[in-house]
């Protein structure tokens, strides 16, 4: 029952300075059905199917995540903040009742971020500041 290749839009700054707060702004095309709606002529309930997690990941580092319940409009528009820490992929996962996820991604470059050494491992990165 899901559907590939449904329009998903991701839209992100080109560039930030480092530290900055930007917006990231999504839309997803999906009907969102709650799974109480039935036909009243062959009183057949159409099955709920619904987008149920959202996820963002930086350069694969989980940033910010939501999990969707049956009340989410058809067709959700979702906007959330991130600092700007690291030049790289910005990538949107959205996952379905049918454990179906479809991605959108976008660059983002970083203007004036410290240089981290690439064989330093994530707990050194952390400590960093």
């Amino acid at each position: 029952m899901a559907i590939a290749n449904r329009l998903r839009r991701l839209k992100v700054p080109e560039t930030a300075r480092y530290g900055e707060i930007v917006t990231i702004k999504t839309l997803a095309e999906h009907r969102m059905e709650p799974g109480v709606r039935f036909d009243p002529r062959s009183l057949v309930v159409y099955p709920r199917f619904i987008l149920n997690k959202v996820e963002c990941r930086v350069n694969g580092r989980l940033v910010f995540w939501a999990d969707w319940y049956s009340g989410v409009s058809a067709n959700p528009y979702m906007a959330f903040k991130v600092r700007a820490e690291e030049s790289g992929v910005i990538e949107v996962a959205w996952t379905d009742d049918y454990n179906a996820t479809t991605r959108a991604t976008a660059r983002i470059e970083v203007i004036g971020a410290p240089e981290r050494d690439p064989s330093a491992g994530p707990e050194e990165r952390r400590n960093e500041s």
